[in-house]
């Protein structure tokens, strides 16, 4: 279910009844909440309070100990009917921590999760950003676009994907302009992903 690096983490969370913050922003934001939502088991409200999803949790047999109190949501109704949650977690110190995920459902509440993950580039580079990542199922996702640590930004970058626009890629260390993401139809960017 896991990468192999983060084994431990699913042995921790599993294993002690806790909740650690890889588990939950890999496993739980992307892979229980949304079922629960798109069968009406949980509404608006639980989906934008992070204090409902304890209960969520503890139905579970799982305890949170890694601060959802300290994180946001917002709901957004999309001008085509869609539907996304944006959430904002405390800032990340270790990589694949994230700044902020998006959870997307369209009409038939179906839905794409995507994340901006502190990465190894950015802890070198001591500036805030990270690559846009996301979650399906038990695959991580990584869609080759780096961007800064904004949410407003993370916002464009993530909408460029569900359009199938192309996203501009890793800058290189030696500070030369960025090159964009080549070779790819608007379709393959809407549909597939770089996975590691």
């Amino acid at each position: 279910m896991f990468p192999m690096d983060n084994e431990r983490a699913y042995k921790d969370t599993y294993c002690t009844g806790y909740i650690n913050r890889y588990t939950f922003e890999f496993d739980f934001l992307p892979n229980i909440l949304p079922p629960l939502y798109k069968k009406g088991e949980i509404n608006d409200y639980a989906m934008t309070h992070p204090s409902e999803w304890k209960k969520v949790l503890l139905k579970k047999g799982v305890r949170s100990d890694f601060g959802i109190d300290k994180m946001s949501v917002e709901k957004k109704e999309l001008d085509n009917g869609n539907i996304q949650f944006v959430y904002t977690f405390p800032k990340p110190e270790y990589t694949p921590e994230c700044y902020f995920a998006i959870l997307h459902f369209d009409k038939n509440k179906d839905w794409k999760y995507y994340t901006l993950e502190l990465d190894y580039l950015n802890i070198l580079l001591k500036k805030s950003g990270g690559i846009i990542c996301g979650q399906k199922d038990d695959v991580h996702l990584n869609y080759g676009a780096h961007c800064k640590g904004d949410l407003e930004e993370f916002q464009k970058c993530v909408q460029n994907i569900i359009d199938g626009k192309p996203n501009h890629i890793f800058a290189s260390f030696d500070g030369e302009k960025e090159r964009e993401v080549v070779n790819l139809t608007p379709e393959k960017l809407k549909e597939e992903c770089f996975i590691f």
